[in-house]
């Protein structure tokens, strides 16, 4: 369900963000929030962020592909806003507080360019209430003419809807009219004259070069009524509405896909400038100097870490966070996954960079830790034991009096003591009907940090051999051999002062201990009492902890859950958040992993050859034996291949999340989850962070950023706006523009330039009112940019199968990217004639620049527009550098050439 009246909180949170807006000079629609469950967040986002649309099955099965990723991949859409006025903005019911400031603040910022852009200048803003007309419409020509006709017409309709003016509402262009008909043209006139009386006056009053004259003019106006337009229209489905001979319903769903479509266009010419894509979801771990922290935190908290690139440390100088962002899980071979935004990178083999969702099953990705960076102080704790209850509150509350309680404990800590140490299995009988666990009463001395002591009772806690009762307030584990209990008894000893009981239990050791503190201090560690061994984690203080503390957490969890044997190291665990968090810690040590579910639900970490040696020296076995059986294994296989770093995806899954990005400097990448990922450059200036208040950060969701990389055949012209928006802000702060810098000669002048103008974030909000991408790069790129981003343009050898450098000249690097942005990349197609032959049949015309058409999508498009037509339908275009004719008569396909 969903309600339009914010709850207190989420109201008051909105009016504090709205004024941090307009105090940063944000001007934008009012805007309306409604709370919606996430059904009804899923049905209104697979609408395209409407509530009502016409119906069409590709409303549904966008609605399946978004659930199927909420239930199954825990995806999340976080927040929706409509290009309306007022605005309309949706925000998902049981969200964090923190999370709905978020949203509130990036929702802000959206309305703001919406309202300012010149670009949105011409879309309707009450379309909301067009698209519930349109679907009202819709539905009555379903009900009139039936589903399947409508549904028909409306997927060939889908199919062309690109096929408009984007620019049309900006600039008037020759309009496509002809004023006589010329599908059902009478008999031709014939030029006879003036009309004379008398046949003698003929020649007299109708000279010769008279006729000739006017003949000619008569011919004239016929050849331009034959062809029309009489300019080239863009505009195709314009075109086919005034023209094509189609029934009322037909040129009314045509007219609603068009218009729907030149709604959205805007969106589209500004993506750059406007929306700013991130990296990776939250939980993404990445390795830095403070240790492997989630990619969300580092975010929320602008940790200026450094981190992993793969090869060396690297500065983080910039944050970004953004909501509700289609991306795509990928899983290798070896079971390392990734989540991240759709344009997010990763590095392959060669070094080369590919989007998310360009890989394919089978494609292979480089494989990095992050080449032993890891935290190089100790975690400090601050915890104090909680003030324990009386015995008389105690008594009170089981309801006894407070001799019974003393009594009990006298008789309880008497057996304790006559137990020898360790207990014997003779006594096991008598401990298991008795229950003689004494809970220990004196103060805690607690460790003040996480070292190898701590982080090894941790691993031990962490194991499918736990013991714990949070009613009994128990705290243990099952040992696998006298050893292994001796060494957990002694941890608990010496980092807490308490004696714990140990005794047989079958071929296992029990060992065990109560205290109220102890378990109040495990909490305070994030190890929560009574959790089930399918969902313990590594605990957040490991994961920022130096190697030898690390190393000491993975041995004693080795020690419970894992084995040496002739296949290798195995840990076998319950938790999948273990056993993913644990094959990545593993690649910091320089250990390549496998992860893999066996039969009976397990997670089963598999490390052979090389890896398994690195194991044994940097983390081993505390057990001896065990550790003797991995020098075993690694003495049989001294010669152990070369290892692979790389590995293949198996599997690729689209879902929707919550996305976070980092800046960092140099090489901009880093090592985050074993993959090696390219950054964004998040412009975070225009916007500020105003609202920071205790651990809470709400970052204007400004419009200037993106994810940026470069990989063969393709650059991704967000990285120049992203970075020509840094560029820009530097040259107008320091005053590098103008007739003064432009003209200066002295090139140490220049590098040197500051007139400390301050005008950088004007110059963006003017570029935010005035600009699209296009003209964006158009007049900001510049040849020192081109310069210091080492930018060329690049060709296909034939002969060497290589690709190679076409060229470093400015102006042939920005004659590409415009080309690139220019009309999305979508190629020109015009209605060139609508009468061609004089026989009412349709010929367009492809404007080549360079580039084919891909011949399936012409051939589909051409059989589309035949079927709105009726009559045959040409498409000239240029294939292998000569021009060609495509025809479509409705039943087959030709093809001639035409030079």
């Amino acid at each position: 369900m969903k309600s339009t009246r914010l709850p207190r909180e989420l109201q008051a949170a909105w009016e504090e963000i709205e004024a941090y807006a307009k105090e940063y000079g944000l001007d934008f629609f009012p805007i309306i929030y409604e709370v919606l469950d996430y059904r009804t967040l899923y049905e209104t986002a697979a609408l395209g962020g409407f509530p009502i649309r016409y119906p069409h099955w590709r409303f549904g099965m966008e609605y399946d592909q978004l659930m199927k990723g909420h239930i199954w991949l825990g995806s999340t859409i976080y927040e929706m806003v409509i290009n309306t006025n007022p605005s309309y903005a949706y925000l998902l019911e049981g969200n964090e507080m923190v999370t709905q400031k978020m949203v509130m603040a990036h929702v802000a910022a959206h309305v703001d360019f919406f309202k300012n852009n010149m670009w949105f200048a011409h879309t309707n803003r009450k379309m909301l209430d067009e698209m519930a007309n349109h679907a009202a419409r819709v539905q009555r020509m379903i009900d009139r003419y039936g589903y399947e006709p409508v549904e028909e017409f409306i997927d060939i309709c889908l199919s062309l809807e690109n096929l408009i003016d984007y620019h049309a509402p900006y600039i008037k262009r020759p309009e496509a009219q002809t004023h006589q008909s010329v599908m059902a043209e009478d008999e031709p006139p014939v030029v006879e004259g003036l009309p004379v009386e008398r046949s003698y006056m003929r020649d007299y009053i109708n000279p010769p070069e008279f006729i000739e004259q006017q003949r000619k003019r008569l011919e004239q106006e016929r050849a331009r009524q034959k062809k029309f337009p009489e300019h080239p229209q863009k505009d195709v489905l314009l075109f086919l509405m005034n023209y094509a001979p189609l029934e009322r319903w037909q040129h009314s769903i045509l007219e609603i896909v068009r218009d729907e479509a030149y709604y959205f266009a805007p969106q589209g010419m500004t993506k750059i400038l406007n929306e700013g894509w991130a990296c990776c979801r939250y939980d993404t771990l990445v390795f830095t100097d403070q240790g492997v922290l989630r990619l969300g935190d580092i975010v929320a908290q602008r940790q200026a870490v450094r981190v992993s690139d793969g090869d060396t440390p690297q500065d983080v100088y910039d944050w970004a966070a953004f909501e509700h962002y289609e991306t795509i899980r990928v899983r290798t071979r070896r079971g390392l996954e990734l989540e991240g935004s759709i344009n997010h990178r990763v590095m392959l083999p060669d070094g080369a960079w590919r989007r998310l969702d360009e890989l394919q099953v089978g494609d292979r990705v480089r494989i990095g830790g992050g080449q032993n960076l890891w935290a190089q102080q100790y975690v400090a704790l601050d915890w104090s034991p909680v003030r324990q209850p009386t015995l008389a509150q105690i008594a009170d509350e089981a309801d006894v009096d407070v001799e019974t309680i003393t009594r009990y404990r006298s008789d309880m800590r008497s057996i304790h003591a006559a137990l020898p140490a360790p207990i014997v299995a003779s006594h096991d009988a008598a401990i298991a009907d008795h229950g003689v666990i004494v809970q220990h009463d004196g103060p805690v001395q607690a460790p003040n940090v996480v070292d190898e002591r701590l982080a090894a009772f941790l691993g031990y806690l962490c194991s499918d051999r736990r013991i714990s009762s949070a009613v009994e307030l128990v705290i243990g584990v099952m040992a696998v051999d006298e050893d292994q209990a001796n060494a957990f008894a002694d941890l608990v000893r010496s980092l807490f002062g308490i004696e714990a009981c140990w005794y047989r239990d079958g071929k296992h050791w029990r060992v065990c201990f109560s205290s109220r503190d102890v378990q109040d201090f495990l909490v305070h560690l994030g190890l929560e009492t009574d959790v089930a061994a399918h969902e313990k984690s590594v605990p957040d203080v490991i994961l920022r902890s130096p190697q030898p503390v690390v190393a000491a957490f993975l041995r004693a969890l080795y020690d419970c859950d894992g084995h040496a044997s002739a296949s290798g190291v195995i840990l076998s665990t319950a938790s999948e958040e273990i056993g993913r968090t644990v094959q990545v810690l593993l690649l910091n040590f320089g250990i390549l992993a496998s992860r893999r579910a066996d039969a009976k639900g397990a997670w089963r970490i598999h490390i052979t050859g090389r890896s398994a040696a690195v194991f044994f020296t940097a983390i081993g076995f505390g057990l001896a034996r065990r550790q003797a059986a991995l020098a075993h294994y690694i003495e049989d296989r001294y010669r152990f291949r070369r290892e692979d770093w790389s590995d293949e995806i198996v599997a690729i899954e689209r879902g929707r999340a919550h996305v976070y990005d980092i800046s960092v400097r140099a090489t901009h990448r880093y090592a985050a989850q074993g993959f090696i990922n390219h950054n964004s450059y998040w412009h975070s200036e225009i916007m500020t962070k105003k609202a920071l208040r205790d651990d809470e950060l709400i970052d204007f969701a400004d419009h200037h950023s993106g994810v940026v990389a470069v990989h063969p055949g393709r650059l991704n012209p967000y990285k120049l706006g992203l970075e020509l928006l840094r560029d820009i802000e530097f040259r107008w702060n320091t005053g590098r523009f103008g007739k003064e810098y432009e003209e200066c000669e002295d090139l140490a002048a220049k590098l040197n330039w500051d007139k400390q103008l301050g005008l950088g974030r004007q110059k963006l909000f003017e570029i935010r009112r005035l600009y699209n991408d296009v003209t964006f790069i158009d007049e900001f790129l510049t040849p020192e940019f081109v310069m210091e981003q080492k930018l060329f343009t690049f060709r296909y050898n034939r002969d060497t199968d290589m690709y190679e450098i076409a060229s470093r000249e400015f102006k042939e690097i920005k004659e590409k990217l415009l080309f690139r942005l220019t009309n999305f990349g979508q190629p020109f197609i015009y209605v060139e004639d609508g009468n061609y032959n004089n026989r009412g049949e349709l010929y367009l015309r492809h404007r080549y620049e360079g580039v084919e058409l891909k011949m399936d999508y012409a051939r589909d498009t051409l059989r589309n527009i035949q079927r709105i037509w009726t009559r045959p339908v040409h498409l000239e275009t240029v294939v292998d550098e000569k021009r060609r004719l495509i025809t479509f008569d409705g039943r087959d396909f030709s093809e001639r050439k035409m030079d």
